[in-house]
């Protein structure tokens, strides 16, 4: 029997999209549809709370109402599960309106306040009683109309971050996980046969013409200035807008307005906000009063760019991809890659901006060389004085050798020991433990080395964090920068997962071995039913472990294995035969031992089953197999 005839969840570096990591098995499919009269041909089937009516193939709410009102009907209980649910908002006008499965305590129930086409993926949670519908607050006025709801069969998994974060691309170049949308700036590049066509002159005529394919503004009166407006947003999206501008014989400016935001944007390099409206209008101009100068813009582009939630499918180690899950991080450097910024003291050095391609690709790094021990780069840091181990990492590459400066308060200067620069962009760091008798300021940099020798390099990326192990860069500009802990779980799949018997395997490495408990977990959402794969607390042990209505079964464990290095891990249960297996070979098993009762286990998720214990580490790969494989499956699989 092949492996794949038993496999029921196959998750690893594959499609993915702001929110969620799409699964490879199994592929989706709805269900039966679970609404009668969904488009409200009759006034039958609902449950009208007060306010609500249904006429002319719409269901409508007047906002007459005190506190909420339902709107629902009897679908059969759907706890457990995770449904599509698709409707439709017209007419809108005031308040909100909530999507609700009544008795589903823990279920997000989506919010809507505009008119649109709705389609909403949710996990319902336990206590749902049957009743699926709407709610309406005390001022919601608008109508709905083609209601559907069909359970959905997937195990793509949930991603939550809230934050943008950077990750190591195909091509080991260091960039933001995004989705970048299509471009909504027509004629950006002003190559068209109307590259005017938009446009509009603020006053007088004249200002604006094309010259060698580039907007031209002239001041004839005082800041020349050209209006365009493009269309096509997403209220509460946010966009990414790049205009490039040459300067003429003076520089330019340009604003961005969505809604009520009026943004300045600094051109020739991204600028990201948020749309208050559908449209984003530009007011690009001269930036001078005297007349006749002139500026010259050109390449403007507008693309929705999702950040927020993206999962990082990371290349770091060359090779295959693997999911990065990181904890929350602060760059406490506020001026990560700019070291001209008075920021960043200089002392015996001298600096070179834009001198060399960093490892994001671009032209952004510096070049800092110094001839003695006592040549100095570097920045006062504040923040808590409290005990705690700090660690300043950066990118360097160039000749000779240099030392890394790490410094809390009044201790005497720290430094790391004397490293060799190579021709190769490098990550180097320094970590050391602060004492809460120092004052809030680390000082952080680099320095000559010890001998004294000079040293010549290019340098971009520094970051000050506190923790114990060196996470994935957090650029910033002018303020510190905190990036989100990634979260990935999936709840409603109780039928994907064989509670009496099976398999789960994990192809993983730690970031770290800091000596935390790191859990992948499947389970009921909470402590007393749940199978685990972790790595301990204890240096390199890797555990399986299950627990049935809160008492330990099984507990299997091996100190045989570096756990920053990836190894093929399965945790095998089946009442009285439990097994753990690492990278081809069985290295615990328990003959005694009870298993879950039918469709106890529910989800899975990268932390204990409760939000704790997160795992923070890389994954090339999670199996979930619906019978307690043999042995010589068990040696296919994890060989």
């Amino acid at each position: 029997m092949s492996l794949l005839d038993d496999v029921s969840i196959v998750v690893t570096p594959n499609g993915y999209k702001a929110g969620t990591l799409f699964a490879v098995v199994p592929v989706p499919t709805e269900g039966v549809e679970k609404v009668t009269n969904g488009d409200f041909a009759t006034d039958t089937d609902w449950i009208k709370g007060t306010g609500w009516t249904i006429s002319g193939g719409t269901a409508s709410c007047d906002g007459s109402q005190t506190g909420t009102s339902n709107l629902y009907q009897y679908t059969g209980s759907l706890a457990d599960k995770i449904v599509k649910m698709v409707f439709t908002i017209s007419n809108y006008s005031a308040g909100h309106l909530d999507t609700s499965f009544f008795g589903a305590s823990g279920t997000t129930n989506p919010r809507i306040t505009a008119n649109g086409d709705y389609t909403f993926y949710i996990s319902i949670q336990s206590g749902h009683n049957g009743n699926t519908g709407f709610s309406a607050n005390s001022s919601f006025i608008g109508s709905i109309d083609n209601v559907s709801v069909k359970e959905y069969t997937a195990a793509d998994m949930d991603v939550t971050r809230a934050t943008a974060a950077t990750r190591v691309d195909e091509a080991g170049l260091v960039n933001y996980a995004e989705i970048v949308g299509s471009e909504l700036a027509i004629c950006g590049d002003f190559e068209c046969a109307s590259p005017l066509t938009g446009w509009t002159d603020n006053a007088p005529i004249g200002e604006i013409s094309i010259d060698s394919g580039r907007l031209k503004v002239l001041n004839l009166t005082n800041r020349g200035r050209s209006y365009r407006t493009y269309t096509g947003l997403t209220i509460g999206k946010t966009y990414e807008a790049f205009v490039g501008n040459t300067s003429g014989d003076v520089t330019g400016f340009c604003h961005i307005t969505s809604g009520t935001a009026n943004n300045n944007i600094t051109l020739n390099a991204p600028f990201f906000f948020v749309a208050g409206a559908t449209t984003a209008e530009f007011q690009c101009g001269v930036n001078s009063t005297v007349v006749n100068r002139f500026t010259f813009f050109d390449n403007i582009s507008l693309k929705q760019n999702d950040r927020d939630n993206v999962p990082r499918i990371d290349y770091s180690g060359g090779g295959c991809p693997h999911i990065l899950a990181e904890p929350q991080r602060t760059n406490l450097v506020t001026y990560s890659e700019d070291f001209s910024q008075s920021a960043w003291v200089k002392s015996g050095v001298t600096l070179t901006s834009n001198y060399s391609t960093s490892p994001d690709g671009t032209l952004n790094a510096t070049r800092v060389t110094g001839s003695s021990s006592n040549s100095l780069l570097q920045s006062f840091v504040y923040f808590s004085n409290e005990s705690q181990t700090v660690i300043v990492s950066f990118y360097a590459k160039g000749t000779g050798k240099f030392r890394i400066k790490n410094t809390q308060g009044n201790v005497v200067d720290n430094y790391s020991s004397n490293y060799d620069a190579t021709s190769d962009w490098e990550r180097y760091s320094y970590t050391i433990t602060n004492t809460s008798s120092s004052s809030g300021v680390q000082i952080v940099g680099i320095a000559g080395n010890s001998t004294g020798a000079a040293y010549d390099l290019s340098i971009w990326g520094m970051q000050l964090e506190i923790g114990s192990f060196p996470t994935s860069i957090i650029p910033t500009s002018g303020s510190t920068v905190t990036r989100n802990q990634d979260q990935f779980s999936r709840d409603g799949i109780g039928s994907l997962i064989n509670s009496t018997e099976g398999v789960l395997f994990v192809e993983m490495a730690a970031i770290s071995d800091d000596l935390t408990r790191r859990k992948i977990t499947i389970s009921d959402g909470t402590l007393s039913n749940f199978c685990s794969l972790y790595f301990d607390s204890i240096s390199n042990k890797i555990i399986g472990r299950t627990t049935v209505g809160g008492v330990l079964q099984s507990f299997l464990s091996t100190s045989s294995y570096t756990e920053t290095n990836f190894n093929k891990v399965a945790f095998k249960w089946k009442v009285n035969d439990f097994a753990l297996w690492v990278n081809g070979s069985e290295v615990g098993v328990d003959s005694s031992g009870v298993a879950w009762g039918s469709s106890v286990l529910t989800e899975i998720s990268f932390d204990n089953g409760t939000g704790a214990e997160n795992f923070y580490g890389k994954v090339k790969q999670l199996q979930v197999y619906k019978t307690a494989l043999t042995d010589a499956q068990l040696t296919s699989l994890t060989s």
